[in-house]
């Protein structure tokens, strides 16, 4: 009698599940698998399918394993959508597979398609922080003063009202004309702001190349000094009391010195004027996701 009870309990689950299935109403439209295609980004992947004709599927669900967390992870596009974007990847994760399969509303299956793909490196994230240098009158060196006007400590001073004057006595020396700043300690990253005069004629420099060097002997010779050429600038801002804000200079070492060369200024004269040059030390964080870990520089 048992045995009989237990195979009429069997028939009649097997009855219910198969009425179960039939309530799901017909399977979906499939996808065409020639048409499904991942392609890796930076951090992601990039599902891509062709929508079927007389689609009836209500969405398609894309499934994949966290190959970190070991979690399975779920994500739904609907009947109108051909693409789906997995982002929060690494390339250290390596290959993923992802499992796409269309369903009706009432939950009817279609065929599962499977695809594999490996994500791109995620880009390293910078920080920079500047942090402007103090530097006295006696630490800048200029190859071409102004007896009567502008001081070079006009450069430095903070005050935007005073100003450093190239000499414009003749003779007129002809371009280049430097401006040497020894730095309180040895810089590797940086940057400076330059500011022009703000009354009289504008004197700004249009064109100048940065150097580096570990010494300075006093010869403004960029060759004798085994400066290093660090950037060079054109078309610089030629307004009145016009700002500037150079580029970040990374380098491979630190120096003690920064060369300014100025090689042309406004309408080709052949003297400088600025109100203030200041030097900021670049403090740089990266942080590297496909590690994990942060490194300053």
């Amino acid at each position: 009698m048992k045995q009989i009870a237990f195979a009429l309990l069997a028939g009649t689950l097997a009855l219910a599940s198969s009425c179960k299935k039939e309530d799901l109403g017909p399977r979906p439209t499939d996808l065409d698998r020639s048409t499904v295609t991942a392609t890796p980004a930076e951090g992601s992947i990039l599902l891509n399918w062709r929508i079927p004709e007389n689609v009836s599927y209500q969405y398609v669900r894309v499934t994949y394993t966290h190959p970190e967390t070991k979690q399975l992870v779920t994500k739904l596009a609907s009947s109108y959508s051909d693409s789906l974007r997995v982002d929060n990847l690494l390339a250290r994760y390596g290959e993923i597979q992802f499992t796409l399969q269309p369903f009706t509303k009432q939950g009817a299956e279609g065929t599962a398609i499977q695809i594999s793909a490996t994500a791109k490196a995620k880009p390293r994230v910078e920080q920079i922080t500047p942090s402007k240098l103090s530097i006295t009158d006696a630490n800048v060196f200029v190859s071409h003063p102004e007896a009567t006007e502008g001081p070079k400590a006009g450069l430095v001073d903070e005050d935007d009202n005073s100003f450093y004057h190239e000499n414009w006595h003749a003779p007129l020396a002809p371009m280049p004309h430097y401006i040497v700043y020894k730095l309180p300690k040895a810089v590797k990253n940086f940057s400076f702001y330059m500011k022009g005069r703000n009354n009289a004629g504008r004197l700004n420099p249009e064109e100048m190349d940065i150097y580096v060097s570990d010494s300075f002997d006093g010869t403004f010779d960029p060759e004798a000094n085994k400066a290093v050429l660090a950037k060079e600038l054109t078309g610089l801002p030629t307004g009145q009391a016009a700002a500037y804000n150079s580029p970040n200079i990374r380098l491979d070492k630190a120096y003690n010195y920064v060369w300014f060369k100025i090689k042309k200024v406004y309408n080709d004269r052949l003297f400088a004027a600025i109100a203030t040059l200041h030097v900021s030390e670049l403090s740089i964080s990266i942080y590297d996701p496909e590690t994990g870990k942060t490194t300053n520089e």
